[in-house]
């Protein structure tokens, strides 16, 4: 054992106390950093994982209408060949992505992840082979290519090299045969899939049915052919826009490894996040210098008689960084274990599926290594250089040991602000998350979500007109439906159109409205707010009924009627709500009449504001409608019944069914909640080892002051005045540390709460809270030492050490 190594124990066995505090909040700390690297890590990693992704480029569009938010937008079907015979060294290949392809096996059937791919996607990214050829199985038209986990759940261990699948895509069956197997793939890609068939050669924007569209994917020779291409997309826009929208267009072509960070502030969750991982490692580390520094006294005669014996100050700054080596490294190993016991709980409360490696690429030894290197320099040095600068002399004839220099005694106090600062500004953070979570969980989003079911399988193109009615009669009598009702348009999507809308004599540029259809008892249903005039009556009011297009033209001088919401109305120059009934606007030339105003209801993210809606009658509910069940019981078991008729009607088609409060949490609130959780859990980590730090800095220093307070007691000071002074030591840095806290915390929370259009107010609740908070655990973390000394006998004091 090295000469620190047996050091480190002997002050390790000694003093248990500062072993614990040490190693344990070093352990800690470290454990924090590992998992939050690791989620870091593999979010920075998105696209990174697929072979080749460093040459891999995508074609990226976007459109954003005046007054409505910008929206992503699928890729030009005819662009790939359009870039394939103007640019001879490129590799173009299109997907289209379906996430609920349906695969038939019997009288059973399972959604599986499909997409189709030209001839060239496996040339962009030749994934691992378990059997077969990827480029012969695309190149038919029945071939398909499955991953090894879909294989052997429908083939089993056998090889499933010229078996058959039979799929269903936009309602239309097809049988496919097995050509390739490949591994299975990474999580971490923005287009994932586990199955792959050809994609139609001929088509087009109004062949593809697909929410997600068409994905181009282009392997670049060089940097330099990006900014080519981006000039000709430049030169030659989509001429399936019309000049009037193609001026809100943007494309451009990104790299693929750079998608995923940008979209959806996913970017700005991964830096938090890893930030406080790194204030995790870095409170741990002020811990144990803190806890060094304090200790510095209880070793200076050791010192002196190392410098007596003839050490020098290299030597001792060397011994004393080699105890910090061999103490980070334990807690380092600790750390490690800490990090691997933790990871099941982390990856359910955060959604992920992070794992530790050992070895290859992914490997967590060599950060590991570096990070144990650093926290050495960071932790070692400066308690090094304090301990070795002391004078033998002064120290062995000193009456009192030098460890409370000023010097020592004001970073100590430096380090507890800063330590108390970060604590509450996480703190702070922490509230607002959790605040600003829950309020977009149970704001009021103009409807009433409770108890609503939605059923996507409705829309189905494999479903006919007789299904489709058979389906709505038997779930309107099932036991718990209280409504039932089809539309285009349904929380979390759905179909539908935008178009201008002009009100008359208005002046400047018409507003583009979204034009949804609806079916019967839409309202009802979703127990919209009427503000102004009638809903939809089609059996009194027969203009209530429009036609197949976006707006019904005049009939005999007579026009059909719409129903708006509020934000349509006051874009279309509305003051009140009243103001809007009766009146004829213009939709791309066809005259509609408005008979209705409702509240607005929140369909899409909290993120962006409500869209203006303009909603027309269709029998039916329009094109790929989609049904919605108002239950009078619970969702749960009313599902059930649901999914039962809807096997005995339709078994070929799943029901897709869901909760409408699932579906929300699905698509827009679960990333947020999930990457709450985790900076809760980190921030609580951290707040607790600097919790750890302040407990041991107030034993040292308590017992450092046994002979003072015992010579005040004699002098007459009470206990509870002992109580006071030590308290009020410890607690003026924690004030201080607020001043430190706010104005950060205040500026982190409004950037973060300015992306939300429907968001919580920063109180001043949430600062004064937290510092209560933070002077209530400091108070909590000093008391039991500050007790323990303040109620010692005076006469024992003098004896004390």
């Amino acid at each position: 054992m090295s000469s620190a190594s047996l050091t480190l124990y002997r002050s390790l066995t000694r003093h248990r106390l500062y072993a614990i505090l040490n190693i344990g909040g070093l352990a800690l700390g470290i454990a924090v950093f590992l998992i939050l690297m690791l989620f870091v890590r593999f979010e920075t990693n998105y696209d990174r994982v697929l072979p080749g992704w460093e040459r891999v480029w995508t074609i990226a569009r976007t459109i954003q209408f005046p007054g409505n938010p910008e929206v992503q937008i699928p890729s030009s079907p005819t662009l790939s060949g359009q870039l394939a015979a103007t640019f001879p060294d490129l590799v173009v290949a299109r997907m289209t992505p379906y996430d609920t392809a349906t695969v038939l096996t019997g009288n059973t059937s399972t959604t599986r992840k499909l997409a189709l791919v030209d001839r060239d996607y496996f040339r962009i990214f030749p994934f691992p082979v378990v059997e077969g050829d990827t480029a012969s199985a695309i190149a038919r038209p029945d071939g398909i290519v499955v991953t090894q986990s879909v294989a052997e759940a429908y083939f089993g261990k056998a090889s499933a090299l010229g078996r058959t699948l039979t799929v269903a895509i936009d309602g239309k069956a097809r049988t496919y045969r097995v050509g390739a197997v490949i591994a299975d793939l990474p999580q971490n890609q923005t287009y994932a899939s586990v199955l792959f068939a050809a994609i139609p050669a001929e088509l087009t924007d109004d062949s593809r049915s697909t929410s997600n569209g068409v994905v181009t994917f282009l392997a670049l020779p060089n940097a330099e052919t990006a900014d080519r291409i981006g000039a000709f997309m430049r030169r030659h826009p989509d001429p399936a826009f019309n000049p009037d929208a193609r001026q809100f267009l943007k494309e451009s072509i990104v790299p693929l490894a750079g998608r995923h960070l940008a979209g959806n502030g996913v970017g700005t969750v991964v830096a938090v996040l890893g930030g406080v991982g790194i204030v995790a490692l870095l409170l741990a580390v002020v811990n144990y210098v803190n806890l060094a520094t304090a200790r510095a006294g209880l070793r200076a005669r050791e010192i002196a008689m190392r410098k007596v014996a003839g050490a020098t100050r290299r030597m001792l700054i060397g011994q004393l960084l080699g105890e910090a080596l061999a103490a980070v490294t334990l807690a380092a190993l600790i750390g490690l274990a800490l990090a691997e016991i933790a990871l099941p709980f982390v990856n359910a409360i955060g959604g992920t599926d992070l794992s530790i490696a050992y070895w290859g690429a992914g490997s967590i030894l060599p950060p590991l290594l570096a990070t144990t290197a650093l926290v050495t320099l960071l932790a070692g040095f400066y308690p090094a250089f304090v301990i070795s600068r002391f004078l033998p002399a002064g120290v062995l004839a000193a009456a009192r040991t030098p460890g409370g220099d000023r010097a020592g005694a004001g970073l100590r106090k430096a380090l507890v602000v800063t330590q108390f600062g970060i604590a509450v500004a996480l703190m702070i953070g922490t509230a607002v998350l959790f605040a600003q979570t829950r309020h977009v969980q149970q704001a009021d989003i103009g409807f009433g979500r409770d108890g609503l079911i939605m059923l996507s399988g409705y829309g189905d193109a494999a479903l006919d007109s007789g299904q489709r009615a058979r389906l709505v009669d038997a779930m309107r009598k099932t036991r718990g439906v209280a409504g039932i009702t089809t539309s285009g348009v349904v929380p979390g999507g759905g179909t539908f159109a935008i178009a201008k809308m002009k009100r008359a004599g208005a002046i400047g540029e018409p507003p583009m409205i979204v034009q949804a259809t609806v079916g019967e008892q839409f309202f009802d249903t979703y127990r919209a707010r009427l503000l102004a005039g009638r809903i939809f009556d089609a059996d009194r009011f027969a203009l209530d009924v429009g036609n197949s297009g976006t707006a019904s033209k005049a009939v005999s001088g007579r026009v059909a009627n719409i129903v708006l919401n509020r934000t349509a109305a006051e874009r279309l120059g509305f003051e009140q709500a009243n103001d809007a009934i009766g009146q004829i606007v213009s939709v791309d030339g066809a005259a509609v009449r408005i008979v209705g105003v409702i509240a607005d209801m929140r369909f899409g993210t909290p993120r962006e504001p409500v869209e203006a809606f303009a909603y027309s009658y269709r029998p039916g509910g329009g094109y790929r409608a989609i049904v919605v069940i108002r239950t009078s019981a619970d969702p749960a078991t009313v599902l059930g019944r649901l999914e039962t008729r809807w096997r005995r009607i339709a078994p070929a088609v799943p029901p897709a069914a869901t909760t409408v409060d699932q579906k929300l949490y699905d698509s827009y609130y679960r990333q947020d909640v999930q990457r709450s959780r985790l900076f809760t859990a980190g921030a609580v980590l951290a707040v607790a080892i600097g919790c750890l730090g302040l407990y041991g800095l107030a034993a040292f220093d308590t017992m450092r002051r046994v002979k003072e307070i015992g010579i005040r007691k004699v002098l007459g000071a009470s206990t509870s005045d002992v109580m006071q002074l030590l308290l009020v030591q410890f607690l003026k840095p924690v004030l201080l540390a607020n001043v430190i806290a706010w104005p950060i915390a205040w500026f982190a929370m409004s950037h973060w709460l300015s992306g939300f259009d429907d968001r919580i107010g920063l109180s001043p609740g949430y600062f004064v809270g937290a510092s209560v908070l933070a002077l209530v655990i400091a108070a909590a973390t000093v008391a039991s030492q500050a007790w323990r000394v303040a109620r010692a006998e005076p006469a024992r004091a003098p004896r004390q050490f």
